[in-house]
């Protein structure tokens, strides 16, 4: 009986560490897809508020209020994502 038992005991242990092992790997996959495309985000973001001060300095645009808005926003957005980032790596 206690042999049994013992197999039963054993068989649940193996089949709980190869689990947890596939999900730790999943998850692993995951977090490093995530982490790449955070840097992408960022990046685009930067390449955004370039564009948008470029704009803004154009004579025709000098003083823009929308298009301030946006600067501020898309800075704002670009602050936003690097202190998540910022959390992330702790």
């Amino acid at each position: 009986m206690y042999e049994v038992l013992s197999v039963i005991g054993a068989t649940l242990f193996v089949l709980f560490v190869v689990t947890s092992i596939w999900g730790n790997m999943f998850l692993l996959r995951k977090l490093l897809y995530f982490n790449e495309n955070i840097n992408q985000v960022n990046i685009s973001i930067d390449e955004f508020t370039r564009h948008l001060t470029k704009l803004h300095e154009l004579p025709m645009y000098y003083g823009d209020e929308n298009i301030q808005e946006l600067l501020s926003h898309s800075m704002a957005l670009k602050e936003e994502i690097v202190g998540f980032r910022e959390a992330y790596k702790e």
